[in-house]
C-alpha cells in the first residue's frame, strides 16, 4: 500500500479511542489496469473513517486518503494523498502499452479545502508527486488540481447514497508521463508519436451506497465513471489501444464502533 495511506491508518488507530465515530472495512473491486485502458484488474479497497466530536476526521478509501484539520461542521480542509500504481509491461495487459517506458509508482500528496452544508459539498484538491523514497522510482513527477462536488441522498435509516462529480487538471509532467509518446517509445511499441500538454484531463461522476441494517456491520458499494478529455483522450495509449470511457467499482464490508 501507499506509504501515505499507511501513515493515515496508523494515525486513525492511534486516536480511535478518543474519536466520536470509527469505521474500519475492506473489500475488492475492478479498475482499469492503467489510466485510459480498456482492460480491468482486481484491486483491494481498504476503508478507514475516524471522526471526532469537533468534526475533524481521517478518511481512507481505496487509493486515496484525507485528513480534515478544521474543527467546523461546514468548512473542511487539510492534507490529502493519492496512490497511483506503476504502469509497466508487468502490470498491463496491452502489449504495445507495456513496451512504453515504465512509469513507476507515484505517491501524490497535497492539500484540500471545501465545505459540507446540509446535503451539499464541494472541494478543491491540489497534489504533486512527492518522490516517496521507499517505493519511488521514475514516477510521473507531476501535479494535479481536482474540483469536486457532491450531494447526499438519504433513503432511510439504513441506506444512504452519495453522488459526486469531479474534473481534473494535470500539468505537463503528469500528462507526458502517462500520455506522451516520444520517438523512443514509438520505436519500441509501434505506436505513433504524440505530444501531450497540460490541461483538463477528465470529467467524471461517482456513486457511493452505504447500507447498514445492523448495529455495527454494514456494506458499501462504489461505482465510478470518467471521460478522458483533450490530450488524454487523443493519446494513442487511449485512442488506439484503450478507451476514453473509464469505469470502476467495488464492494466492501465495514464495522463501526
Amino acid at each position: 500500500m501507499a506509504g501515505t495511506a499507511i501513515v493515515f491508518l496508523i494515525m486513525s488507530l492511534a486516536f480511535a479511542a478518543h474519536a466520536a465515530d470509527v469505521s474500519l472495512g475492506a473489500g475488492a473491486g475492478l479498475a482499469p489496469d492503467y489510466e485510459g485502458s480498456e482492460d480491468f484488474e482486481a484491486v483491494p479497497i481498504p476503508f478507514v473513517n475516524v471522526t471526532w466530536s469537533n468534526h475533524m476526521s481521517i478518511n481512507w478509501l481505496g487509493n486515496k486518503a484525507k485528513v480534515n484539520l478544521i474543527p467546523s461542521p461546514i468548512w473542511k480542509g487539510g492534507l490529502i494523498g493519492e496512490y497511483i500504481p506503476e504502469r509497466s509491461g508487468e502490470t498491463v495487459d496491452n502489449n504495445r502499452v507495456g513496451k512504453l517506458e515504465d512509469v513507476d509508482t507515484s505517491v501524490m500528496f497535497g492539500g484540500f479545502f471545501g465545505f459540507e452544508y446540509k446535503k451539499w459539498s464541494a472541494s478543491i484538491e491540489a497534489m504533486t508527486d512527492v518522490n516517496f523514497k521507499p517505493i519511488k522510482g521514475d514516477g510521473n513527477d507531476g501535479s494535479i488540481i481536482r474540483l469536486n462536488g457532491g450531494y447526499k441522498i438519504p433513503i432511510d435509516q439504513t441506506l444512504n447514497l452519495a453522488l459526486g462529480v469531479f474534473t481534473t487538471w494535470a500539468d505537463d509532467d503528469y500528462m507526458q508521463a502517462y500520455f506522451e509518446i516520444d520517438n523512443r517509445d514509438s520505436d519500441r511499441s509501434g505506436l505513433r508519436t504524440f505530444k501531450a500538454d497540460s490541461g483538463l484531463k477528465d470529467l467524471g461522476v461517482n456513486l457511493t451506497a452505504s447500507y447498514k441494517p445492523w448495529e455495527h456491520w454494514g456494506l458499501m458499494g462504489l461505482a465510478s465513471y470518467k471521460r478522458l478529455l483533450n490530450d488524454a483522450k487523443d493519446s494513442p495509449v487511449v485512442d488506439d489501444e484503450g478507451n476514453a470511457n473509464q469505469f470502476g467499482g467495488g464492494v466492501l464490508v465495514f464495522y463501526s464502533f
